[in-house]
């Protein structure tokens, strides 16, 4: 079988925003990304996968997650699992492979995806490990040039882990200064942490 061409991907794409894409041609999409007939660019097909296709297709998107080829694709798949679909606990340990910034990850897509991923699997359960992941990163940064940026995305990732809604997590409450509402967010994340081990 022929590999897909751009054009259609593209149109593909905007039908599976607008819903007028048929479940037949989501298997099609999937098929074709499946037997590495997708072209290389694999965005648009698995965006229009999981848009129009759903959480049936969670192990098509999974394998997606680390994916040195090209760290947009990664970063997609990383949104939908945890944002989207709500399944990112089961892929943990690959969010926690993605906050170790890899080097494949250039301009830190997946990295800043698994960030906020954490956050939102923090949201929906407890997981040590991911919160001190995201405690190390918003208190010690990377040691790069761009960690204020970071340190912020780890910051709103752990007012979401603490049970803010995505409005909420985005900035501090009002009369509140963002510096004073990331200490007392640190604060309240290394106290459920302390807590955690005493119930152990």
């Amino acid at each position: 079988m022929t590999v897909m061409h751009d054009e259609y991907v593209q149109q593909l794409m905007a039908r599976a925003k607008d819903g007028t894409i048929s479940q037949r041609e989501v298997e099609e999409i999937a098929q074709a990304m499946s037997e590495g007939r997708a072209g290389r660019n694999l965005y648009r097909p698995l965006y229009a996968v999981a848009r129009a296709g759903g959480p049936a297709y969670e192990s098509l998107v999974a394998d997606y997650v680390i994916y040195p080829e090209d760290p947009e694709v990664s970063a997609l798949a990383v949104h939908v699992l945890t944002g989207q679909w709500g399944v990112g606990a089961k892929y943990r340990k690959q969010i926690l492979e993605l906050l170790g910034s890899p080097e494949w990850d250039l301009d830190d897509d997946a990295f800043m995806a698994a960030a906020t991923g954490a956050g939102e699997i923090l949201h929906d359960g407890f997981d040590a490990e991911l919160l001190q992941a995201l405690l190390k990163l918003a208190e010690e940064g990377r040691g790069k040039y761009d960690d204020d940026l970071m340190q912020r995305i780890a910051v709103e990732a752990i007012a979401r882990a603490l049970g803010a809604s995505l409005a909420e997590s985005m900035n501090p409450p009002k009369g509140v200064t963002r510096t004073k509402w990331s200490q007392d967010l640190l604060k309240a994340a290394h106290e459920r942490l302390n807590e955690a081990a005493r119930q152990r």
